[in-house]
């Protein structure tokens, strides 16, 4: 299993590498698209930070509106270049679920001014902890936020009080 994730292969009774396959970007984003443009739903293709750079870059996402990006193995570098991005207008919907933000990147998207029109934000299952839930606790960057989905992850029963009570104003705080 391994030797396969790696690119190699066995032929026989010798290995072989094989060059990974380049993966053509614009035909899977293309392909991703839906609702004449406006949701992108690039669940589980797994593209990285380096496919989130190359993402963030394409004209389409300015009619996005929602963005189903989980099990896509996005990191805190990730959430920089997510936050760094000014191309998300009328993003209202954000799904992030089960990726490897961390603290690190839950502080970054926190503190991102790249979501002028979000209302929904999903977060679960990304290793975050006190410090970026607590981020969000702080957070004036989110002015039309209404729903917000910390579950799955490893905050403290305070860091889900101080949440709780900073977040009443939300239609929905997901935190179990």
């Amino acid at each position: 299993m391994w030797a396969l994730a790696l690119g190699w292969a066995p032929m026989g009774s010798h290995a072989q590498f094989q060059e990974p396959e380049e993966i053509d970007y614009e035909t899977l984003f293309q392909q991703a698209l839906f609702r004449g443009g406006s949701y992108l739903n690039l669940r589980g293709k797994k593209i990285g930070d380096e496919g989130l750079q190359v993402l963030v870059q394409q004209d389409f996402i300015q009619a996005v509106t929602k963005a189903d990006l989980r099990y896509n193995n996005i990191t805190e570098k990730g959430a920089k270049i997510l936050a760094a991005s000014p191309a998300w207008p009328k993003l209202k919907k954000l799904i992030l679920r089960h990726n490897f933000l961390g603290d690190e990147g839950a502080v970054i998207l926190a503190r991102a001014e790249a979501f002028p029109n979000l209302e929904e934000l999903q977060l679960g299952w990304n290793e975050i902890r006190d410090a970026g839930g607590r981020a969000f606790a702080q957070s004036q960057t989110f002015p039309k936020l209404k729903k917000l989905d910390l579950r799955g992850n490893f905050l403290a029963e305070e860091t889900k009080n101080t949440l709780k009570k900073d977040l009443a104003h939300l239609q929905s705080l997901k935190l179990y």
